[in-house]
């Protein structure tokens, strides 16, 4: 019972140490106990009853003030005491409500094993931080995808084993694109969802919080009617040849590019950004077959050259009652081709092996 009480005192101050000047509610708690320590010395009694023998003008002679040292020795320990009890309150106010779970997909060699949580902005550090660990290196795509269709669960059963109140998503992952794609549609539906990339120049992770630039994209539609296979190719990092797509797709490409400096690393590193592209490729997808001419689009292939970040917000847009059936393929740069991919349909997902890729390609 003991260690149990010393335990959680020592939580509570650590708890104490890391919000004591972050938050309104820690600031009033710790002027209440200084306040309160100090009045129960005796130091701050001697100042308190030199203060109290200067009577104001404006008080009747007749009117006296009798405070013993036991009197200000009592207030001193109330005061201490609903500081302490304000504290331990606002210890549960701040883990509940404005804690962080850190998802980290580990799906390239050479990712440190433990989740970047010292990379998080202060704000998303202040409160409760999780993680959530998924480690895709070294499979196969279909057993890769098999982890990632329980991502969604994983989240869930962690965030109810916490009782946590509405916590912030942040996602950190490196893994070839449609395993990307596909954990953000199984993240689509979770709120407060951040995201954070890799600098492989500094080798370390950062938030999106650079201001917005104001670049967007221009979308350019192909000049025919279009049936059932459509191409969107988003180069935002690095540049996707029109060779590089294939043969059967080539007057069907619907180009979704930056419309200021063209494809670069961190290309996009504002949330601001993100948000604002990320919403127009998602319209235009959604909208699709309401285009005059696009009436008969049954499939999506989605070619992307883009930051993981970018790759996984553009997933949790999917909407399965909106969207057609989504492609997304991965590009094996040593051998210069598409070697594999998934498909979406109805929220459901598919391996597109190499045999099936052939018959796009």
């Amino acid at each position: 019972m003991n260690e149990k009480i010393v335990n959680l005192f020592l939580q509570f101050w650590n708890q104490w140490l890391k919000y004591r000047y972050g938050d309104p509610v820690f600031r009033f708690a710790r002027l209440l106990v200084i306040s309160g320590i100090t009045l129960m010395t005796p130091g701050g009694l001697w100042w308190l009853v030199v203060a109290l023998e200067i009577r104001p003008k404006f008080l009747p002679a007749s009117l006296t003030l009798s405070i013993g040292p036991e009197t200000v020795t009592y207030a001193g320990i109330v005061l201490s005491g609903a500081g302490v009890l304000l504290g331990i309150w606002g210890v549960r106010r701040v883990r509940k409500a404005r804690s962080s779970c850190l998802v980290y997909l580990r799906g390239m060699p050479g990712m440190h094993d433990q989740p970047p949580t010292k990379d998080l902005s202060p704000k998303y550090r202040y409160g409760e931080v999780t993680h959530l660990d998924l480690d895709t290196h070294n499979q196969n795509p279909e057993k890769a995808l098999k982890h990632i269709e329980m991502i969604g669960q994983m989240f869930d059963e962690k965030i109810l084993s916490m009782n946590l109140e509405a916590p912030y998503i942040v996602f950190a992952g490196l893994a070839p694109v449609p395993l990307l794609y596909a954990a953000g549609v199984r993240l689509s539906t979770r709120q407060n969802q951040r995201v954070m990339d890799y600098n492989r120049f500094e080798q370390k992770w950062h938030m999106l919080d650079e201001l917005d630039d104001g670049e967007r994209v221009t979308i350019t539609y192909p000049q025919r009617l279009i049936g059932a296979d459509i191409a969107f190719v988003l180069p935002f990092t690095i540049n996707i040849a029109e060779s590089q797509i294939p043969a059967s797709l080539k007057d069907k490409i619907v180009w979704v590019r930056l419309d200021n400096a063209g494809p670069r690393t961190d290309a996009i590193s504002s949330d601001e950004k993100l948000k604002s592209i990320l919403r127009t490729v998602h319209d235009a997808i959604r909208n699709l077959r309401s285009r005059q001419g696009y009436e008969h689009v049954e499939k999506v292939h989605l070619f992307i050259g883009a930051q993981a970040s970018t790759v996984f917000k553009l997933g949790t847009e999917y909407q399965p009652n909106a969207y057609p059936e989504i492609c997304v393929y991965h590009f094996q740069g040593g051998e210069g081709r598409y070697t594999w991919g998934i498909s979406i349909s109805d929220g459901q997902f598919r391996i597109l092996s190499m045999y099936q890729i052939k018959s796009i390609f």
